[in-house]
């Protein structure tokens, strides 16, 4: 008989409160200021951090991608920003991050994927 050992602390069958966790989770680990899943829109779906920076991440978040020198907002300027993309559902969502240790590109790749599985219900 093989034991399933759980390794996640806080669990939800609520999709959106489980993304709020996986990005929690991801912003401790990875010693970031803020890490947000923002709509194609610039609106934040789910953060993790101060509201008013997460805010403003999720703003410039879908622009990050699409063109190079966008000026940031004052919140984030002189911060390191780091944007992922991807498609769920149809739908074009971007996870953003300020601040962070050195592994925080492997952190946001794994938080990424994390919130992928989520939101497909994988």
């Amino acid at each position: 008989m093989t034991q399933i050992i759980e390794r996640r602390r806080n669990r939800s069958r609520n999709p959106w409160e489980a993304v709020g966790l996986q990005l929690a989770h991801s912003r401790e680990l990875g010693k970031l200021e803020a890490l947000v899943l923002a709509s194609d829109e610039g609106l934040v779906v789910a953060e993790s951090g101060d509201a008013s920076v997460c805010g403003e991440l999720a703003a410039v978040a879908p622009y990050m991608n699409r063109s190079l020198g966008m000026p940031l907002t004052p919140l984030l300027r002189g911060a390191e920003v780091c944007v992922r993309s991807m498609r769920v559902h149809g739908a074009s969502l971007h996870l953003a991050a300020v601040g962070g240790s050195v592994a925080r590109d492997a952190v946001i790749a794994c938080s990424l994927k994390g919130v992928e599985r989520i939101l497909k219900g994988n």
